[in-house]
């Protein structure tokens, strides 16, 4: 009897250990805030015909072979790549590129794609008018990029910038040809933990959680110093979490005439479920997996997980137009709870999926589209006059 009661008290604390030893696993992987990644010049460039604006690559990465529209790094310079990709010698990929910064590169320099295309302050890399401002927030001056359109009138309507976890300022680039072409002024902010912002703490993001207070400051500075008394809002991934947020939580939230949500993340237990997915995690684990997770989270970061559950607090948001986006290919963010909130809004959203995109990457695959639905959301929703 006793040797059955040792080994059945033996068990349940081995189990225990097991379950809150995954659970402070998962939570190393799920609390730091991460920082953007530093760039892997791992892409070689075969040839260069800067006359004909061609650059051909050795290499068969997904964002330079399928997306019609990214930006290639390399040590001397930004070029945007566009169009279709065609096969060039010795089976690299060749595509139409132009110059935004520094120099052409030469064969043989090493280069990285990246999927925000314009990577770098407005000024440099989209020749727009822009400055660094500092936005005071909780915990220090968060940078922000200001941008204004030549013909703009600054006075009334602004757009506020959110870029998503591990992401940055530059993130937002992609939107500001068509909101220059509406003459909207915007401001793209860093969020708390970013590289040149206030770090939390303890280090850790909290999804939307307590960044939207990062996002009060931004709005709470065009209030001030720019005089707006309407706000739109454009968050992307974590950033979109982070809108919701404050649009159910922000005593402001009626300045917010639309909203922009690309890629969001609308709930955090599903993007767990996929991430143990993408690991390889069995299927029978993966729950009691989420449970510790969540449990040993909410100790660590006072990060109470069913908040990022936007689903189950519709009823906290205001009937503010949406234009939602998401690849139905998303392996970091999955688009079934995106699709449910859609479906639930109703007509309080426009929702454009793109079939085989991956995460934040709708204006790459089709720019076109994009800027199109963008551009007509905000004349109908912003420009127009309302009712």
């Amino acid at each position: 009897m006793r040797r059955r009661m040792f080994w059945g008290v033996s068990v349940l604390a081995l189990g225990s250990v097991l379950f809150f030893g995954a659970g402070w696993y998962y939570s190393e992987e799920l609390l730091p805030a991460p920082q953007p990644a530093e760039r892997s010049f791992q892409l070689s460039v075969t040839d260069v015909d800067a006359t004909q604006g061609r650059i051909t690559i050795d290499s068969d990465d997904a964002d330079v072979k399928d997306l019609e529209t990214v930006g290639l790094i390399t040590e001397s310079g930004l070029l945007l790549l566009d169009g279709v990709m065609e096969n060039g010698p010795d089976g690299g990929i060749e595509r139409q590129a132009a110059l935004l910064d520094g120099e052409w590169p030469s064969p043989g320099d090493l280069a990285d794609v990246a999927v925000d295309t314009f990577a770098g302050p407005p000024d440099q890399t989209l020749g727009l008018p822009s400055e660094t401002v500092a936005v005071p927030g909780e915990l220090g001056e968060l940078p922000a990029w200001r941008v204004v359109p030549r013909r703009a009138d600054t006075g009334d309507v602004w757009v506020v910038i959110v870029h998503g976890r591990g992401g940055a300022q530059a993130e937002g680039n992609r939107l500001l040809p068509t909101l220059d072409e509406l003459r909207l002024p915007s401001l793209s902010v860093a969020m708390r933990n970013d590289p040149d912002a206030p770090s939390d703490p303890d280090g850790f993001g909290r999804f939307g959680e307590v960044e939207w207070e990062d996002l009060q400051a931004a709005v709470d500075h065009l209030k001030d110093v720019e005089e707006a008394d309407r706000i739109v809002l454009v968050g992307y991934s974590q950033g979109a979490s982070t809108t919701l947020t404050f649009l159910r939580r922000s005593s402001d939230a009626s300045m917010v005439e639309a909203a922009v949500l690309v890629s969001p993340l609308i709930s955090l237990d599903a993007t767990l479920e996929l991430q143990a997915s993408e690991r390889g995690v069995p299927g029978p684990l993966v729950p009691p997996l989420l449970v510790s997770t969540r449990l040993v989270s909410s100790v660590r970061a006072d990060l109470p997980t069913d908040a990022v559950e936007h689903l189950d607090r519709l009823d906290g948001l205001p009937e503010v137009p949406m234009l939602v986006t998401h690849g139905d290919a998303d392996s970091t963010v999955p688009v079934e709870p995106t699709r449910r909130f859609v479906d639930r809004l109703g007509d309080q959203v426009i929702y454009e999926e793109y079939p085989g995109v991956e995460h934040v990457r709708e204006w790459n695959a089709d720019r076109q589209r994009f800027e199109a639905d963008l551009y007509d959301f905000l004349d109908e929703h912003v420009m127009q006059p309302q009712d």
